[in-house]
């Protein structure tokens, strides 16, 4: 017996995921009316909310709500369409959480088609997009519940239970009701499909637990046509899983859950899918129970209101057509159960052929499309490159232009740059001569100054030297007068007055001869000298320069000549004269 639980459908729901922010309000009211199949609401969310945008953002997010929207009606062309343009639109803003959508949108499509390498990059990409942004809780829930999806269809894949669990979690963070809701629906689906494989007790205690909290919150949701779905499918889901936790009454258990969805369902003719898996689950309950009839009877009517629903999937109606051919075989209606058995096999051939069609139409849409964005890139890029050419030409010209105005221009600057500067050299040149003429004068005039005061300075050297040495003389004559007075008062003044008379002319005659001595004389002396001359040493060497003789020099120094002949000796010691040189002739030949 086969019982169809509502968490299939809320799988297949998961690709109706879009959330860019917890704080969207529009975009969760989209997901609830695609949700409970309020279409034309959710259509007029899309259309005024986010296509007449002037947001481009919102326009991308609106384009990917777009494609979900066609889902519904199997438009495959509008559905790559409208991706499309959500994907041309974020190439041109080029910001990642728009890109992120498209790659959730395509995640769906990819999903839909098959192509596990592209579903895989794109749902990849977009969870790690919107895992780098807070308060996007809304959109992973559905990342996450997508991926959950995936491995549940693909036998390969064992491990998504972690899948289930994140996007519980991203579903509590994002506080919105409807998504813990449908999130821990799906965590007690896998608990209960874990305890069938595994009849392990703690699944089961696990599914109760999710299933009540599903509840909880559907009871919070405050949308009525939400609520009233988020609580049906909580009806459906636990009445399968009533008859394990209460095996003692499991058959009036279920059918006590099973009841409660068709007292919501049944008069209401959105719900037509909901109540033929209704009707489908009670039969098989009636059927486990052994009352083959009421079996029969509600295995029907599920049939009556699927056969031509084109809402319910054909893995539904398989479902149903498989029950009442078992039915029909166990009460002996064997025409009536190879009937459906017949009609299961055709349905399963149309669906096949539908569903490869419709694959085949994706798949030749998606690749025309690619084809098309691949001649759309290589005309950008060709027009691109005629265009940059174009520029580059174009500014060529422009520069090729400015350089000959340029030239121009820099030609009759540099002319009159250089008649200018040539008019000014030309000034400079006066200007130099006159200005080294009047240096040259000048530097004349302070030649012929500094000569004359050399000469003036010269003189007044020697006569400095005249004067000192017959200070020097008188000196010495009044202290040897005094001295003489003292020791003789009969001393013959008038004779002594007139030897030093005779001594002036002497010394007036020395004078004259005293200012041909060079002025330098002295410095040169001991600049020769061995060992450093008194100044006594530098008289002594002034009279012998002047031609003095030593009876001259002793008249003037109040010395004995044989003094003056041992001062002259001791002096061409100190300058360190050879023997053989005479130092009379040595000062007179000094080089001054």
């Amino acid at each position: 017996m086969k019982k169809f639980s509502w968490s299939i459908i809320l799988l297949l729901l998961s690709k109706l995921a879009f959330a860019q922010s917890d704080f969207d309000k529009n975009q969760q009211l989209i997901y609830s009316y695609l949700y409970s199949k309020d279409l034309a609401k959710a259509k007029e969310i899309i259309d005024t909310k986010f296509l007449n945008s002037y947001d481009s953002s919102k326009k991308v997010i609106g384009n990917v709500y777009l494609a979900d929207y066609y889902s519904f009606f199997n438009d495959e062309f509008k559905k790559a369409e409208a991706l499309e343009t959500a994907k041309a639109i974020a190439l041109k803003t080029k910001n990642p959480i728009d890109k992120a959508y498209v790659d959730f949108g395509y995640a769906r499509y990819f999903d839909k088609l098959n192509k596990k390498d592209l579903f895989m990059k794109s749902l990849n990409q977009s969870i790690n997009e919107f895992s780098k942004h807070p308060n996007e809780n809304f959109v992973l829930t559905q990342l996450y519940f997508l991926s959950y999806n995936y491995k549940s269809k693909n036998s390969l894949e064992t491990d998504n239970r972690s899948d289930g669990i994140k996007a519980n979690q991203y579903a509590l963070k994002s506080k919105n009701n409807l998504f813990i809701n449908f999130t821990y629906n799906n965590l007690g689906y896998y608990y209960k499909k874990q305890y069938n494989i595994t009849n392990i007790k703690n699944y089961i205690d696990s599914a109760n637990v999710s299933y009540k909290n599903s509840l909880t919150y559907a009871n919070l949701i405050k949308d009525p046509s939400v609520k009233k779905r988020s609580i049906v499918v909580y009806y459906l889901n636990y009445g399968s899983l009533a008859s394990i936790i209460h095996p003692e009454d499991a058959i009036n258990e279920s059918l006590k859950y099973y009841n409660k969805t068709l007292e919501l369902t049944e008069k209401d003719p959105k719900y037509k899918e909901v109540t033929a898996l209704t009707y489908n689950n009670m039969g098989s309950a009636y059927e486990n129970l052994g009352n083959k009839v009421l079996a029969e009877e509600y295995y029907s009517k599920s049939y009556q209101l699927a056969k031509d629903n084109e809402d319910i999937f054909p893995s539904i109606k398989l479902v149903i057509m498989s029950n009442l051919a078992r039915t029909y075989e166990n009460i002996g209606q064997l025409d009536k159960a190879l009937q459906y058995e017949r009609e299961a096999k055709d349905l399963i051939q149309k669906s096949n052929q539908e569903q490869f069609d419709n694959n085949t139409k994706s798949l030749e849409i998606f690749y025309k499309t690619q084809q098309k964005n691949q001649q759309i890139k290589q005309l950008e890029e060709t027009n691109e490159i005629y265009t940059k050419q174009k520029i580059l030409y174009i500014g060529l010209t422009l520069l090729a232009i400015a350089g000959v105005i340029f030239l121009s221009y820099m030609l009759y600057y540099k002319q009159k740059a250089n008649k200018q500067k040539t008019d000014l050299l030309e000034a400079e040149k006066s200007e130099t001569e006159l200005t080294l003429q009047l240096e040259k004068e000048e530097k004349a005039r302070l030649k012929a100054e500094q000569e004359l005061l050399a000469l003036q300075q010269e003189q007044l050297q020697k006569q400095a030297l005249v004067t000192s040495l017959q200070l020097n003389h008188k000196t010495t004559f009044i202290n040897d007068l005094k001295e003489k007075l003292k020791e003789d008062k009969t001393i013959n003044i008038d004779r002594i007055l007139k030897d030093e008379k005779l001594k002036d002319d002497d010394f007036n005659e020395a004078q004259s001869i005293l200012q041909d001595v060079h002025p330098n004389l002295f410095n040169r002396l001991n600049d020769v000298s061995k060992n450093k001359l008194s100044n006594q040493d530098m008289k002594y060497a002034a009279y012998i320069y002047l031609k003095m003789d030593n009876i001259q020099i002793a008249n003037l120094m109040k010395v004995d000549p044989k003094t003056v002949r041992m001062t002259k000796y001791r002096m061409k010691q100190k300058i360190g004269l050879e023997k053989e040189i005479d130092l009379r002739t040595f000062i007179q030949n000094l080089e001054l």
